[in-house]
């Protein structure tokens, strides 16, 4: 796999050769002789060449925008009268925008599109206009949608993408497109990392198949986690491990996501079955000073990734803000650092390392700098639970009380009957995890996935013995006694239970 790595690249280049990821696309276009193939980026025409291996007499056309690689493609089939080879922008061709309204449109299309290129602020501006109501700063998407547009009635159409595009909430308008007015034959999931050589910021990589035309009711699209590059072409491994899910109830699902966890009772829950956070709790985002290194201070040398902070002096902290009047206006005096929530690492209870100037001068710079994040301030000085935005290797939700909570922190707040002290032990659970990374399984927890995640509640008798354990476990992690690591653990395993995990 050839990986450029430019700078602002518009052309985001990523080729794989292995044999065994091409011919297994080009099998699922059932390709006939005489019939058209698009490559609308086409690279080194690796997989037009899979294709032509299957079926010598299809009629292709390649486009290529990078100048090289189309002198490339046009000398490695010089002697195919069946290839043609443009060097032209697939995106806003006006030779396509012809086909598209006029026709002939395409029987099939297969392609490897570039991922992440860069968009020029003009090009971003036609593109809007272009694809009104869809997403065009992510050229693997644009290359999707230009794509649908040109496959014919009953035409088949094989992408290799990441996998962003099953559940990220940028995508829900593409998503809610090909599952409305397409049928999605089949997705294939795999990592990235599969290939040798690889290093992008997509964890997931898919192969999805799409025919043009409307999904019967009862259409179930075949969905399969693939290990191994020998799993490809594996009719044994196709059956064995597939899951199969009704097209049209992923329509119900939020922004239409498709969700990339194997476990069917997962499955269930992304499609809307059960209770989700936003039903029990509000999800915001938090504060931002603008400039940390000025206005935030540190307990300790101890503190991680806090190099350039200085140590706050404890003479000047307020540990306990809820005694402060109107104290979205800032603390009038000297005692003017308080706690702020910030980062992750702890389970329940992270103790006090970060402190905030909160002087009125302060709060007024928060409230009018350009690069400050004055948000959701009804929000603040209030108790609810803490769960970091970076993802990790497992949860760690801890409690937020009467103080402030970073931008890099989701503040999860109860609404409903569900206590605090149930929901913070939820959110530190090996079920709600699995839920959330069904729902969105990129490294980045916003407040909008955060809410849409699943949640499993138990009886009212269950829920109020975790309440009572979870209080009982606070009052030990913050009083420093012994016993939490037994009790914690006995919390966190009776969620296993309720939910049968």
């Amino acid at each position: 796999m050839v990986i450029s790595h430019r700078h602002k690249d518009p052309y985001r280049a990523f080729f794989t050769t292995d044999e065994a990821i091409g011919d297994y696309m080009a099998s699922l276009l059932d390709l006939r002789e005489g019939e058209t193939l698009l490559e609308p980026a086409a690279g080194d025409g690796h997989l037009i060449a899979a294709a032509r291996q299957i079926e010598p007499k299809i009629i292709v056309t390649a486009y290529e925008m990078h100048p090289e690689y189309s002198a490339n493609l046009r000398r490695r089939f010089a002697q195919v009268d069946n290839v043609d080879v443009f060097e032209r922008d697939t995106i806003l061709c006006p030779d396509l925008d012809l086909r598209e309204t006029f026709g002939p449109k395409f029987n099939k299309i297969i392609a490897n599109p570039p991922y992440g290129g860069w968009q020029e602020h003009a090009r971003r501006a036609e593109l809007k206009k272009k694809f009104p109501g869809f997403y065009v700063r992510e050229t693997y998407s644009l290359f999707l949608l230009r794509s649908l547009r040109l496959l014919k009635e009953g035409g088949k159409l094989v992408f290799i993408i990441p996998a962003t595009l099953l559940y990220l909430n940028l995508h829900s308008t593409l998503r809610r497109l090909i599952l409305e007015d397409y049928t999605c034959d089949s997705i294939d999931i795999f990592k990235s990392d599969l290939f040798p050589g690889i290093a992008f910021g997509y964890a997931d990589l898919c192969i999805i198949s799409i025919t043009a035309r409307q999904p019967s009711p009862s259409h179930s699209l075949r969905l399969r986690f693939v290990d191994a590059i020998d799993e490809f072409g594996d009719a044994n491994h196709v059956e064995a491990k597939s899951n199969f899910l009704i097209q049209k109830d992923l329509l119900r699902a939020d922004g239409c996501a498709i969700p990339l966890s194997p476990p069917s009772s997962v499955l269930q829950s992304c499609n809307g079955i059960n209770l989700q956070i936003r039903d029990i709790a509000k999800c915001v985002t938090g504060f931002y000073s603008g400039n940390d290194r000025r206005f935030l201070k540190i307990a300790n040398r101890a503190v991680k990734r806090a190099v350039d902070y200085e140590i706050v002096d404890e003479r000047f902290i307020e540990r306990d803000p809820s005694g402060i009047p109107r104290p979205l206006d800032g603390i009038e005096g000297e005692r003017v650092f308080i706690p702020i929530l910030k980062g992750g690492g702890f389970n329940f209870v992270k103790p006090p390392v970060w402190f905030v100037d909160w002087s009125q001068a302060a709060v007024q710079h928060y409230r009018t700098d350009k690069k400050a994040r004055f948000q959701n301030p009804t929000f603040y000085f209030r108790n609810g639970v803490g769960f970091p935005m970076v993802t990790s290797s497992r949860p760690t939700a801890a409690l937020i009380q009467n103080s402030l909570f970073d931008q890099s922190i989701v503040g999860i707040f109860p609404t409903g009957d569900v206590s605090l002290e149930f929901l913070l032990a939820y959110c530190n659970s090996r079920p709600f995890w699995k839920s959330l990374k069904a729902v969105n399984p990129s490294a980045n927890n916003s407040a909008k996935y955060v809410l849409r995640t699943p949640i499993h509640l138990p009886d009212k008798e269950a829920q109020d013995a975790i309440t009572t354990k979870t209080k009982e476990l606070l009052d030990l992690l913050t009083n420093n006694q012994s016993g939490s690591d037994l009790l914690m653990s006995e919390i966190l395993k009776s969620f296993d239970q309720y939910t049968g995990d």
